[in-house]
């Protein structure tokens, strides 16, 4: 057998309900001369008889067996005997359109850039449907002055921070991940960003796709992402390995707000769904990585505008005065929800009970609330009346990115 010219790696742990989907769309491409590299991490359920089967069936596909050890070390174990001139990653829940390897290609060959992107659809899960809403995956932030060219980092500045981190919608050229020693950091989750930047802030060369060939699986049934638990404290570790990939480039001070606003949006991110018995854990863990909280470099005025909010809360977590922080945003929920109520529609209160959106008239003699110079009042029968000082605008400000 020839030379494969891209090594496809497919980390591969207890999938046996998608993975024959996975495997199919990549045993179908229009591109052929690959490798399919399975990296059965330690699969307990019938992963490795359906890989085992499909070795047989095709001499493209080889199958690595190790010991568990998560994402990071399935993909590097994967990178170690890789022989391909190109690589791509595919996760084994996932799936491709048949032209991806053939399409991504030819725009890295064409263009001799090191990573080529490609747009992604999300496929939920649990309503059975694609979701094509958010430009992180849609490749939404790049305007049409990036088709068709290579490009650097240095072009991605004013939203250098949005752009899709994940490895699996991406080509690779391997003598480039070699160069920058990149790779994925063992025994944590959210590992993407750190690879993905030791080889951006190279000053390598980029290029996209704008074809949706890439179908992410999100709201997956024993997804790590979606429970919650401990392992959501790896984001700290992982924003650090990124921030200390770029802290030292000369011009850091043009992205420092970009990363900075970001990262502050995956910390919260992952702090409301980590469950409750490991925030306190989160927050201290958080507290001690002085350089991400360092006041000389992340100035505290560096949040304004919609991120106002974020960095409020965020500011609580660096404290570590979880009660605080809760009270606060509790309090701030509410009173969104009293404004909400009074500004939807003139004359009337809106309700509003899961997807059903009603109204009820406002009733002054009995009970009205309403907002008047930076001021709620609020009064029964006209007899009991107290007013809650408030700025609507200052309310407005924090909500726009909650």
């Amino acid at each position: 057998m020839k030379k494969p010219i891209i090594s496809v790696i497919v980390p591969v742990y207890n999938v046996e309900k998608y993975l024959k989907k996975c495997l199919d769309s990549i045993l179908d491409q229009t591109f052929g001369n690959i490798e399919i590299i399975c990296v059965n991490d330690g699969s307990t359920d019938n992963s490795r008889k359906i890989l085992s089967e499909y070795a047989k069936k095709d001499c493209r596909i080889k199958i690595t067996d190790k010991e568990n050890g998560g994402l990071s070390s399935a993909r590097n174990a994967g990178l170690k005997v890789a022989q391909g001139e190109y690589i791509s990653f595919i996760d084994s829940d996932d799936w491709v359109d048949k032209t991806m390897l053939e399409k991504l290609y030819k725009s890295m060959t064409e263009l001799n850039t090191d990573i080529t992107i490609c747009a992604v659809h999300q496929f939920d899960e649990k309503k059975q449907c694609i979701d094509d809403s958010n430009p992180y995956y849609t490749l939404g932030f790049f305007n049409e002055t990036f088709d068709n060219k290579a490009f650097t980092y240095k072009e991605l500045k004013p939203f250098i921070m949005d752009v899709c981190v994940m490895a699996w919608n991406k080509l690779y050229r391997k003598s480039t991940i070699d160069e920058c020693k990149a790779e994925f950091p063992d025994g944590l989750i959210w590992e993407d960003g750190p690879f993905f930047f030791s080889i951006l802030f190279k000053n390598k060369k980029v290029s996209i796709v704008r074809d949706f060939l890439y179908y992410y699986r999100i709201n997956r049934k024993g997804s790590i992402v979606e429970k919650g638990g401990k392992q959501f404290l790896d984001i700290i570790d992982v924003v650090e390995l990124m921030f200390n990939s770029i802290k030292d480039l000369p011009d850091f001070d043009d992205i420092k707000y970009n990363f900075y606003r970001k990262k502050v949006e995956d910390f919260m991110s992952r702090f409301e769904n980590l469950s409750f018995r490991y925030k306190n854990m989160f927050a201290k863990k958080l507290k001690e990585k002085s350089s991400l909280i360092n006041e000389e470099i992340f100035p505290p005025n560096m949040a304004r505008g919609i991120f106002r909010y974020t960095n409020y809360l965020f500011g609580n977590i660096k404290k570590g005065d979880m009660f605080y922080f809760h009270i606060q945003k509790i309090k701030t929920k509410i009173m969104y929800k009293l404004m909400e109520i009074m500004y939807f529609k003139e004359g009337m209160y809106t309700l509003k009970y899961k997807k059903i959106i009603f109204h009820v008239k406002k009733y002054p003699k009995i009970f009205d609330i309403y907002y008047y110079k930076d001021k709620l009042h609020i009064a029964v029968f006209k007899k009991i009346k107290f007013e809650v000082p408030f700025k609507y605008s200052t309310l407005e400000e924090f909500t726009k990115d909650d």
